[in-house]
């Protein structure tokens, strides 16, 4: 199916492309919300940071798309749908 996507959109016109951004673009959107809101304060969560490094950190507050993530170091703002749950640290 992907390829017959890719086969498609290589033909496309200027407005059939527009269409297939704006779908995806929308798409994008409901699997950041809906994964956001899996998430709650408190969660231990890592994801990858700039340069590719994985940061781990604390949820402090979820947002509608956004989860914001103490490291420790900064807060993130990080898209749901880059957030991964680890296991929280016994000290």
């Amino acid at each position: 199916m992907l390829k017959q996507v890719i086969k498609f959109i290589s033909g496309a016109s200027t407005e059939d492309i527009n269409a297939i951004v704006d779908a995806i673009k929308s798409r994008r959107n409901q699997i950041h919300t809906q994964k956001a809101q899996m998430f709650a304060v408190g969660d231990q969560v890592s994801f990858k940071g700039r340069y590719g490094r994985t940061e781990t950190g604390t949820v402090t507050r979820v947002k509608v798309k956004y989860v914001i993530v103490d490291t420790g170091s900064a807060r993130w703002n990080v898209p749901g749908s880059h957030l991964t749950k680890t296991e929280k640290e016994v000290a």
